[in-house]
């Protein structure tokens, strides 16, 4: 497994999909409220989570016997504080996978 970085932009709500894996469709969509940024995955049509709370990283694939096989975090580059949207894909990463 290769550890990468998913793309994400600085929007507080976006919905996008990528391919991971052996190219398994995933599809993301990241909402913003006043409790925080929260989450829902599909991961080859199987739902991975529904409306989890993103924290600092913490592994959002708790159901790894649904078929993503590989942990799925924020990760804060500049501390240990929870995503914020104003700093997707600068400060906070969407990252897949164990890192080496």
């Amino acid at each position: 497994m290769t550890f990468q970085t998913i793309p994400i932009q600085p929007n507080a709500n976006q919905s996008f999909s990528t391919l991971l894996d052996a190219n398994v469709l995933t599809q993301f969509n990241i909402t913003t409220t006043d409790e925080g940024t929260f989450i829902d995955v599909t991961y080859g049509g199987a739902s991975i989570c529904m409306a989890r709370l993103c924290q600092d990283r913490t592994n959002l694939n708790t159901a790894a016997y649904l078929g993503m096989p590989q942990p799925l975090f924020f990760a804060d580059l500049l501390g240990t504080t929870d995503p914020v949207y104003t700093g997707f894909g600068t400060r906070y990463l969407l990252c897949y996978g164990t890192p080496d």
